[in-house]
């Protein structure tokens, strides 16, 4: 990665849950002021908790960075509690488009007007979101339970965005979506990025999908980095293309490191 500033700084971390689970082993992570880099793996890699360490949600988890540091805008955050990350620009989209599904849409847009410190008032709040997501204005009074699962997303993005963030931490947006809606989403994740010079980590298992819209990213397997790399040659890679887009004869995916380890062997061999 280019020596651009970082907003966003992982050293080397170890994250326990009940403090002897260890789930994250020495990773490292930079993300550069105003641009998105994406986390890919399998699940249960790893990828969320790594997420809920920099927003500071591990600690309702019985989670916690047990080694190394982390430094947003070059503070240290790891020890801080998530109110008060929150309130410096970080805020997480959790997976699984958790809204408020008794209020209504522009209700749960409002909530997120509460975690911000400064920065636009709640209308101008709410004409930017209406703005890259016009489908919310015209939901804005429907209540959020009973509007579609693509609706929910942008409606919890637009909670995100209703905070004035600096650096958005971005779960599995496609995760249950039809192709046309990830496709429309993943514009506007693109756009907000470009126009509103917002830095995003993203979490996510498309990994083609994920390097169409990241120039860098991290892979992670088993809590740990295997790669890292420009989205172009990790696009190009053979390994990568193996892991990500090979089945097993039963239909399962591959491991990384098994792959890695099957093609040394196979050179080695020949």
């Amino acid at each position: 990665m280019s020596s651009d500033t970082m907003i966003l700084k992982i050293n080397n971390i170890e994250v326990k849950y009940h403090e002897v689970i260890l789930v994250i082993k020495g990773v490292s992570i930079e993300v550069p002021e105003g641009g998105i880099v994406a986390l890919l793996g399998a699940n249960g890699a790893g990828k969320s908790t790594i997420l809920k360490a920099v927003s500071g949600l591990l600690k309702h988890e019985d989670g916690q960075v047990t080694d190394g540091s982390i430094e947003f805008e070059g503070k240290r955050i790891d020890r801080m509690p998530p109110e008060k990350i929150a309130k410096m620009g970080i805020v997480q989209v959790i997976e699984g488009r958790r809204v408020f599904e008794h209020l209504t849409v522009e209700q749960n847009l409002k909530v997120g007007a509460h975690m911000r410190k400064y920065g636009r008032s709640v209308k101008e709040g709410l004409e930017m979101v209406y703005h890259y997501f016009p489908r919310l204005r015209e939901k804005r009074n429907e209540t959020a339970g009973f509007i579609s699962g693509g609706e929910q997303q942008m409606t919890v993005v637009g909670r995100a965005l209703m905070t004035h963030p600096k650096l958005i931490l971005l779960d599995e947006p496609s995760m249950g979506l039809a192709p046309l809606l990830i496709h429309e989403i993943f514009n506007i994740i693109t756009r907000l990025n470009q126009e509103e010079k917002i830095s995003i980590l993203l979490v996510e298992q498309n990994a083609k999908l994920a390097l169409n819209v990241a120039p860098y990213a991290y892979v992670l397997e088993n809590g740990r980095i295997v790669m890292n790399d420009s989205a172009e040659r990790l696009r190009e890679n053979p390994d990568i293309k193996d892991f990500y887009l090979g089945m097993t004869d039963f239909g399962g995916r591959k491991s990384f490191r098994n792959i890695k380890h099957y093609k040394r062997r196979k050179r080695w061999l020949t």
